[in-house]
């Protein structure tokens, strides 16, 4: 599914009646199967963007448009920077909480034991929120997300309270998935580093209310997972990409 996002524009308004512009005359294309990266200073519109791609806000002005046959049932599938797990379920129930009241119960039970290996919690598939670390739980979140199969899945830095370790072992793991089936994939992330490892493109946001300033193409074959931390590409996509930051003010 091919994701076209043209003259994006969206004003916050607050309680008391202040606007805001957050977004204006964004442009964005994001090619079917592409994991696409949008990185920017804080408060530059990154998460808000995702929202109006997810449907969660309706822009004021400009389009997004899903292009392609549709093969899922779903357009959009969320992942939060914070779990937001309900507490009172297990693993499982909340990896597959997307089907609990599917007509094809086997199939919610098929969803909820694969999607719970995927993300390495099969051991833990019956055990409870508050008994994980912060990892598990951020692993729960993007089971949940690859549960619901949606033709888009949008990333909202799921991988930003994590030790460094925990990231790694997450990057591969999302990587093994996006071989698997690739969906298009839209991640924000304020680390360039994760950007240029995880997406084939890279777009930089201009800080706010931010327009995309330039796409950066990822010089570099999947899987990443394979590749030095040194290759050529990568490190050639990072600096450009820190090089448009410095200067998207």
């Amino acid at each position: 599914m091919r994701l076209e996002v043209r003259g994006l524009g969206f004003v916050y308004r607050s309680p008391q009646g202040v606007t805001t512009p957050v977004i204006s005359d964004l442009d964005l294309t994001v090619e079917s199967g592409a994991v696409h990266a949008i990185v920017g200073a804080s408060g530059c519109g990154k998460t808000t963007l995702l929202r109006l791609i997810g449907g969660l806000e309706s822009p004021g002005r400009g389009t997004v448009e899903f292009q392609g046959q549709r093969r899922r049932d779903h357009l959009t599938s969320f992942v939060f920077q914070s779990p937001r797990l309900i507490p009172w379920w297990t693993v499982e129930r909340n990896v597959a909480i997307g089907s609990e009241f599917s007509k094809a119960p086997s199939l919610h039970q098929k969803v909820a034991e694969f999607h719970t290996r995927q993300v390495g919690l099969g051991e833990m598939a019956e055990r409870f929120p508050l008994t994980l670390s912060r990892g598990q739980q951020t692993r729960v979140g993007l089971g949940r997300g690859l549960a619901h199969d949606a033709e888009v899945l949008l990333l909202d830095e799921p991988f930003v309270n994590l030790d460094t370790l925990s990231r790694r072992r997450l990057y591969d793991e999302f990587e093994t998935y996006w071989q698997l089936d690739p969906h298009t994939t839209v991640l924000v992330t304020h680390d360039v580093e994760e950007a240029v490892n995880l997406a084939d493109r890279v777009s930089v946001m201009r800080s706010g209310p931010g327009p995309i300033i330039e796409t950066v193409e990822v010089d570099a074959a999947r899987p990443r997972s394979d590749l030095s931390p040194g290759h050529a590409g990568i490190r050639s996509a990072i600096g450009r990409v820190w090089s448009l930051l410095e200067n998207a003010t």
